[in-house]
């Protein structure tokens, strides 16, 4: 659609500027209030009250947290150079730089704390809280993750077998389990061979250190 010279969207052959007719109500009506408020002030002040103050515009409402929808990749960033239109604080430094708040970080993961901060998020006008999760979500999310996983078994040829899985997962933990005792049995073996042969070096026989009470003169650490 063809625009005139104040960048409108024209319609048909005309040229001349749009006016938005409720923008500029809403600007009359505001004015009007803030006339008789002044008014309202005026008489209160002749009567020694303190004047009242217009009552604070409603915030606009705020979304939820919601997921990522694309990966941030911050290893492509490495080693080029982006020319940005920066404040003179951001400009010129090193760093990740976010076009949102107009803010250098030095590292990537200082980066990936201030885009999941507040104060990124509430320059996206989000508030830090998330959806509360139904049970129909959340059969929803299982449903397409089940879903998710018949297509890859359809691209790779292969059929996802539960029981096989749980099967081969048991024979790992047995296997690791006779690892674990073989290890700690050699390791009892190691340490009453090295008490023996601490026993032979000392040159004392067992019978002697029966009679004075001792098992033997060797250390007693294992």
């Amino acid at each position: 659609m063809a625009k005139n010279a104040y960048g409108q969207d024209t319609a048909g052959d005309s040229f001349r500027k749009q006016w938005d007719a409720a923008a500029y109500a809403q600007k009359a009506h505001d004015r009007e209030q803030q006339q008789q408020l002044d008014e309202a002030n005026e008489e209160r002040r002749h009567k020694g009250l303190k004047p009242r103050t217009a009552a604070p515009k409603p915030a606009p409402p705020r979304d939820l947290l919601e997921a990522r929808k694309t990966s941030v990749n911050l290893d492509k960033m490495v080693g080029t150079s982006q020319i940005v239109q920066a404040s003179a604080a951001a400009a010129g430094q090193p760093g990740f730089y976010c076009k949102d708040c107009d803010v250098t970080v030095k590292d990537s993961l200082s980066f990936l704390d201030h885009i999941n901060g507040k104060k990124h998020q509430r320059l996206l006008n989000r508030k830090m809280q998330v959806p509360t999760e139904t049970l129909d979500d959340v059969l929803k999310k299982l449903n397409q993750m089940r879903a998710d996983l018949r297509r890859r078994e359809r691209q790779s040829g292969t059929e996802y077998d539960f029981y096989a899985q749980v099967r081969k997962q048991q024979q790992l933990d047995i296997e690791a389990r006779i690892r674990r005792k073989d290890a700690k049995k050699k390791s009892k073996l190691k340490r009453a061979d090295a008490k023996n042969a601490l026993d032979r070096a000392s040159g004392v026989p067992d019978e002697m250190a029966a009679m004075m009470g001792f098992s033997s003169f060797g250390s007693s650490k294992q």
